[in-house]
């Protein structure tokens, strides 16, 4: 049977007896679960009774056990995707993960109901140079108060991000990705990225169609129906920094009557091209911009096992510090369920604009 949206104590019994594992309470109505394995958080409940906004593997026990990497939550990974995923990077060839980078080796170092620390080695090699970094990464996830006021229910986390690689001067971004749920096509969720007038959105890997698209004024959204695989793009000149919520993620949740929200924040990100490094595989794509915001629809095996949406964001390159470098960076992740009226309004008081048009 596939598992297609986890409550709690779905996803508690399935990972117990082969991870490690920290609830993040935020008193008795609301939690997040952070695995061990693969470092992240991996559920998010707004509320006891909901489902995960984060999506989670259908067969997390097994992929746990044989130490794969796709199991969902929110992960740290590094750019650019070409020199660290692909080990053809001159032809956009052989898609790799490296185990030294994802699922890693992650152990719960500090831990209470309101926050903990993890921290894993690292060992990944640029397919480009074909130089070999070593270094640790270490995630601190701490519960945060909600912005607003609000009638839907809330939980949120702020991630501190810290990569620490042994050479000097890397041109190198962290990158972190939340997998989300769909509900398909006859459910699908929206991304709404806060953008300046006329923006320029990025088809990072094939020309993404109309009808997946829709560029506002003061907005560009994109729809996650995980039925085809296309990932948008956002350039540094064409976000609107000024707004605290850099992505946000609506949906129906599928079998409820309740909407769910997920919402990224943060100040550090690269606010011009020479500070992001992932370029666009898109063979259209000729004037190599580069997006420092990201989404991407998967394409799912079947219709009863749906796969899963991805809101990304690109930090800001590192400093040398001791011949080293240093990567830092700050975000919060926010979620939200309720009534549709309710979870419009949260939308409203964190985009600052309302109006908006759904898939």
């Amino acid at each position: 049977m596939y598992i297609n949206y986890y409550t709690k104590d779905q996803l508690l019994s399935s990972i117990k007896e082969v991870t490690k594992y920290v609830e993040l309470r935020n008193n008795d109505e609301s939690s997040v679960i952070v695995s061990e394995y693969g470092g992240r958080p991996l559920g998010i409940f707004p509320k006891n009774e909901s489902f995960s906004l984060l999506w989670i593997t259908s067969d997390i026990k097994k992929k746990i056990i044989s130490r794969e990497r796709e199991i969902g939550g929110d992960r740290h990974w590094l750019s650019p995707e070409r020199a660290y995923f692909f080990q053809k990077p001159e032809k956009w060839k052989k898609w790799n993960c490296q185990s030294g980078l994802d699922p890693a080796y992650y152990k719960i170092k500090e831990q209470n109901s309101n926050n903990c620390k993890l921290e894993s080695e690292i060992v990944i090699e640029n397919y480009i140079s074909r130089e070999t970094y070593k270094g640790k990464i270490i995630r601190t996830i701490s519960l945060v108060d909600n912005p607003i006021s609000s009638e839907a229910d809330y939980i949120g986390i702020e991630i501190n991000e810290e990569c620490i690689l042994n050479k000097p001067d890397l041109k190198i971004n962290i990158w972190n990705i939340a997998n989300v749920i769909s509900g398909g096509k006859d459910n699908p969720g929206t991304v709404i990225i806060p953008t300046i007038k006329k923006a320029n959105p990025i088809s990072y890997i094939k020309n993404i169609p109309e009808e997946m698209l829709k560029i506002e004024k003061n907005y560009t959204a994109f729809k996650i129906d995980v039925s085809k695989i296309y990932k948008l793009g956002i350039r540094p000149e064409d976000l609107n920094f000024s707004n605290k919520a850099k992505i946000t993620y609506y949906l129906k949740i599928p079998n409820t009557e309740d909407y769910g929200l997920l919402v990224k924040l943060s100040d550090d990100l690269p606010r011009s091209q020479k500070d992001c490094y992932d370029l666009p595989r898109n063979p259209e794509r000729k004037h190599l911009e580069k997006g420092i915001i990201q989404a991407y629809n998967s394409k799912s095996s079947n219709e009863k096992k749906l796969s899963y949406g991805e809101i990304e964001l690109h930090f800001n390159p590192p400093k040398t510090e001791k011949n080293k470098s240093i990567l830092r960076a700050k975000h919060k992740l926010l979620a939200y369920i309720g009534k549709k009226d309710d979870i419009l309004s949260v939308l409203e008081k964190l985009l600052g604009f309302n109006n908006l048009e759904f898939f």
